[in-house]
């Protein structure tokens, strides 16, 4: 049976990929339509997206590669997607049409099973709103956690400051879907490895589940790192996206 948080996060792959609501298909593959309140960030094309979650796969793709679609992917297992061989195909028939994937990308969850984070923090912890966030747009140094994109905007922060009163690590949570915000996290090189990444985004999870959002972490499947810091926070692995985008003119 699913929980609530699943079910938050499938009604929002529904609405990224054009998917009729409640489909229970294992495979669902619809033409490309932007709906309100989809995610959407800046760069990436609505020509083709595919999101594999829990054995499931959502795609939205353009009318001239459904039928190809469909063929490729009617009866494939959706966990197998990432196979460099499919990739590698599907980005050959993407430059077809002047597409190419941009990236793929490994989403945590969080945890239900999660007992916490036992850190006693030696920094004082602000919070910022959308009105702070915007009047250190240009002096900020946390790049992953502010990013000030069209269509996800930052809608909190939370720093750990020094003893002089200047913020030294930052998690920060962006709106980007109508159910999902995704947390970003940055610290200063100097204060690193002092267990601020984690207790920050820990934070910001629990602050984001609050407001009744389903709080998400994305990182590379090779930032080993980046991924410790998600589970140790109290996330896990729940699904993966394939983005594509224009080819740049020659």
């Amino acid at each position: 049976m699913m929980t609530d948080i699943e079910k938050k996060i499938i009604s929002q792959f529904e609405i990224d990929t054009n998917c009729a609501p409640g489909a229970s298909g294992k495979i669902n593959i619809n033409k490309t339509k932007r709906l309100e309140g989809s995610r959407y960030f800046a760069d990436i094309s609505d020509f083709f997206r595919a999101i594999i979650f829990k054995g499931r796969l959502f795609m939205m793709c353009d009318d001239v590669m459904i039928g190809w679609a469909g063929e490729r992917y009617g009866d494939m297992l959706p966990e197998w997607f990432c196979k460099y061989g499919n990739l590698r195909s599907l980005d050959e028939k993407l430059h077809e049409y002047g597409h190419e994937i941009m990236d793929t990308h490994v989403y945590f969850m969080p945890d239900p099973e999660y007992e916490g984070y036992d850190f006693e923090c030696p920094y004082s912890i602000q919070k910022l709103g959308r009105k702070e966030i915007d009047a250190i747009k240009d002096n900020n140094p946390f790049r992953h956690a502010l990013m000030y994109q069209e269509g996800c905007p930052d809608e909190l922060a939370i720093a750990a400051l020094d003893s002089d009163g200047e913020m030294i690590a930052m998690a920060g949570v962006s709106s980007d879907g109508r159910n999902l915000w995704q947390i970003g996290i940055d610290v200063l090189p100097e204060y690193e490895h002092r267990g601020l990444a984690v207790y920050l985004t820990t934070l910001m999870k629990e602050e984001v589940l609050k407001r009744g959002k389903v709080p998400f972490y994305g990182t590379s499947e090779s930032h080993s790192l980046s991924q410790r810091v998600a589970v140790r926070s109290g996330f896990v692995p729940a699904w993966c996206e394939i983005y594509s985008r224009k080819t740049a003119a020659k």
